[in-house]
């Protein structure tokens, strides 16, 4: 069984390989941490930062649902939905409701954050797309799934970035 290392090194790891400029993905395994590891990061070094971004969350009521939201702010939008066993994701609701953000992105915005980009926007070339565009001009943090995550296979368009992966802190 791997043990947890204290969140407060893990803050400080991610730290030493923040150079102030460049983009920062954190990834692992599911329920690893990452996206509890982004917020205390933000936390500790950036609460007085500009920050703007989308979130996605699994919500579970009687179904398990994914919503997205807009970051510091509480109005979400149903993205994905389980139904007979299996998830729907509602691409035309995601496509839509993502891509009014990207356009509503302050100028003055410090650091933007996506948590999490997963393996749901590799069928959705177009917003692949957006996104590599945004990762190359402005400063994103950004929480992923390892497997089947469009990010990783389109690492050469990135221009200044650092892959922080969870399960190398484990021991």
């Amino acid at each position: 069984m791997r043990k947890f290392k204290d969140l407060s090194f893990l803050v400080k790891e991610l730290r030493k390989v923040d150079n102030l400029k460049n983009n920062i993905f954190i990834t692992g395994d599911i329920k690893i941490g990452k996206s509890t590891l982004l917020k205390a990061f933000i936390e500790k070094y950036y609460k007085d930062s500009k920050i703007d971004g989308i979130m996605t969350e699994l919500v579970i009521t009687d179904k398990f649902r994914i919503e997205l939201f807009r970051y510091g702010q509480n109005k979400r939008f149903l993205i994905g939905e389980s139904k007979d066993g299996r998830m729907n994701f509602f691409d035309d609701v995601f496509l839509k409701k993502s891509f009014e953000f990207f356009k509503d992105f302050k100028k003055d915005t410090d650091i933007l954050v996506f948590d999490e980009v997963g393996n749901k926007e590799i069928h959705l070339k177009e917003y692949t797309k957006e996104l590599i565009s945004i990762l190359n001009e402005k400063r994103v943090f950004a929480v992923l799934k390892k497997s089947g995550n469009p990010i990783f296979e389109n690492l050469e368009k990135i221009d200044n970035f650092v892959i922080f992966d969870l399960d190398k802190m484990y021991e």
